[in-house]
């Protein structure tokens, strides 16, 4: 039998870990519940945490609309796309957030991401929608209008994380960077620290958020499964508490060509940044 794991690498902060053990357990107890133990799909006890994540056999995880429509097309079915309850969600889509260094020393005081133009952004990767996809999608209409001939930023760094780019901003070595909202919302929970030195000039539009998804093999019984044993951790006060601290609130079942629409945005965009 392939070995199976499970993995939630998108919002897994060391400081909610304990968190994020307990919603796998609730999840992996709740599928036991509705039968998906059976031979051969025996249910990981713990959460793969190391590199390279879907480099093997997935059982159940999470994945950002970008490489989902991108490097794991027809990799993974998606399961349900979860909603969780901040204010950079409306029902199942999410916002970025347009972060800035607090004491921004530009003049005019910058109020909206047009007075960034010449700035330096970062990024957390180029695989990334939340923080790049939908960074290019804003500042394509911005070139266009002011018919600028050169790119909208001075020059974009990669940091390899959100918070990398946080810290980039908060030491002044970046400007300006696209922040997934619940990774924000974590953030002022878990580890206010890190938002100390950044303010929000304004957030992005939606998108379907990243979605649950299990390998691409998995029957339609299987995903009906699936979603029943989501829906009772979505449900059942005995895992409340767990989901209130992780902004959980519950799971919605998009159509499938929902994430389409972040290829829309990307097709739209200026090629780079």
């Amino acid at each position: 039998m392939n070995f199976r794991h499970a993995t939630l690498p998108l919002y897994d902060l060391p400081e909610a870990r304990m968190q994020t053990d307990a919603l796998w357990k609730g999840f992996a107890d709740a599928f036991r519940k509705v039968g998906l133990d059976s031979e051969p799909d025996s249910i990981p006890d713990s959460l793969f945490r190391g590199e390279n994540c879907y480099d093997k056999t997935v059982f159940f995880g999470q994945v950002c609309g970008y490489p989902l429509t991108h490097e794991f097309a027809g990799r993974f079915q998606v399961i349900a796309t979860p909603v969780y309850r901040t204010p950079y969600f409306t029902g199942p889509e999410y916002r970025s957030v347009i972060v800035v260094h607090r004491d921004c020393e530009s003049e005019p005081y910058w109020e909206k991401l047009a007075d960034a133009k010449g700035s330096l952004a970062v990024i957390n990767s180029k695989n990334s929608h939340s923080g790049y996809n939908i960074l290019r999608s804003m500042v394509t209409p911005l070139t266009i209008e002011a018919s600028l001939t050169k790119p909208f930023f001075r020059k974009v760094l990669v940091s390899g994380g959100h918070r990398q780019s946080l810290l980039l901003i908060s030491n002044k070595q970046a400007d300006l960077a696209a922040i997934d909202g619940l990774t924000w919302s974590l953030l002022e929970r878990y580890a206010p620290e890190d938002l100390e030195s950044v303010r929000i000039l304004e957030l992005s539009p939606p998108a379907p958020a990243p979605a649950f998804v299990t390998d691409t093999e998995a029957s339609d019984e299987k995903l009906g499964l699936f979603r029943k044993a989501l829906q009772i951790v979505c449900e059942e006060p005995e895992f409340k508490t767990v989901r209130e601290q992780l902004f959980l609130e519950r799971i919605e079942i998009l159509p499938e060509d929902a994430y389409e629409s972040i290829l829309e945005m990307e097709k739209e965009s200026i090629e780079n940044l």
